[in-house]
């Protein structure tokens, strides 16, 4: 049975949203072929019919990672995408918050597509605060290296707090408050 234009582009959007999903919450490993069209309601045919292989679909889906989270980020004056992204509920729920705290460990071990895909995602990240310090007047040789500072800071932040969430929670959350408060500081963000 053929499937119309429409449904074919729903069934690519539902596959990238599961495998994004997975891959956040749980790593590279989590993010299964299997698994990921089970979960969209497909067959495994069906997922190959839209990405011929596992790092296709995990570089795209890795790119769909990104777009929401700069989507959302992007919108957010500096002070607030600091409270955002250093908080307690973007700890608790990495399926869908920013993948570089989530994979930021792994990538490393992944095929040169994946990362490539985190390396641009990187970079938009940090232009999306770069340009939060430049609209505070700072230089664009001051905003380009304290953007890379800041976002360095608030992914490992990140990614620590949730390492320490299930067995020193009170350090977890430690963690998420004194990098705001410091990174507030530096900046002079309210």
């Amino acid at each position: 049975m053929k499937v119309s234009k429409a449904q074919a582009a729903q069934n690519r959007s539902s596959i990238l949203e599961v495998a994004s999903r997975r891959m956040r919450k749980g790593g590279f490993g989590a993010m299964t072929v299997g698994e990921v069209a089970k979960a969209a309601g497909l067959t495994h045919g069906a997922l190959y019919s839209h990405f011929p292989s596992k790092e296709v679909l995990s570089s795209q889906a890795l790119a769909e990672s990104f777009r929401q989270c700069h989507s959302e980020f992007s919108q957010l004056p500096l002070a607030e995408l600091l409270g955002q992204y250093l908080s307690l509920q973007h700890r608790d729920f990495p399926e869908s918050g920013c993948p570089m705290a989530a994979l930021v460990s792994q990538v490393s071990h992944e095929e040169g597509a994946i990362q490539e895909e985190f390396a641009a995602g990187f970079d938009e990240f940090a232009g999306l605060i770069k340009n939060g310090l430049k609209a505070t007047g700072r230089s664009n040789t001051e905003s380009r290296d304290l953007s890379l500072f800041v976002a360095a800071a608030m992914v490992g932040a990140l990614a620590i707090s949730r390492a320490l969430k299930d067995a020193k929670p009170a350090a977890s959350e430690t963690m998420l408050g004194a990098v705001r408060r410091q990174l507030q500081r530096l900046l002079k963000t309210p």
